[in-house]
């Protein structure tokens, strides 16, 4: 889903995708000529390998993230932001980003949490 910065409303629009077995919702509206507020939310599980043995398991996600979206070169104070250069919010590119912020943590399978615990 990519959007022209022109025809992001100052009206909350919400959207919906699905990418695999995860659920992506959220909303975007535009808050300057050249900054969209975009808000997600993504659940579901994703296969993923235990960053111990290496078994791939079932990793669940909730993740929450609210960004700004540049239209161009950012310069102000705000930490979570994206700059485009191409005019475009692109929100496929923006949400795999997210997903993969998410699997760089580490994550371990149960049989090596409870090895942990011990």
């Amino acid at each position: 889903m990519k959007i022209a910065f022109r025809k992001v409303s100052k009206d909350r629009s919400p959207f919906s995708l699905q990418i695999d077995s995860l659920e992506i919702n959220g909303n975007f509206k535009k808050i300057k000529d050249n900054e969209v507020n975009l808000s997600l939310n993504i659940q579901g599980f994703i296969k993923h390998p235990c960053d111990i043995c290496g078994e791939e398991f079932e990793l669940e996600c909730q993740e929450s993230s609210t960004l700004l979206v540049s239209d161009g070169e950012y310069n102000g104070e705000e930490l979570d932001v994206v700059e485009s250069f191409d005019h475009y919010v692109n929100i496929d590119d923006i949400v795999k980003s997210e997903i993969e912020s998410f699997k760089s943590d580490y994550h371990y399978c149960k049989k090596c949490q409870n090895k942990l615990k011990e």
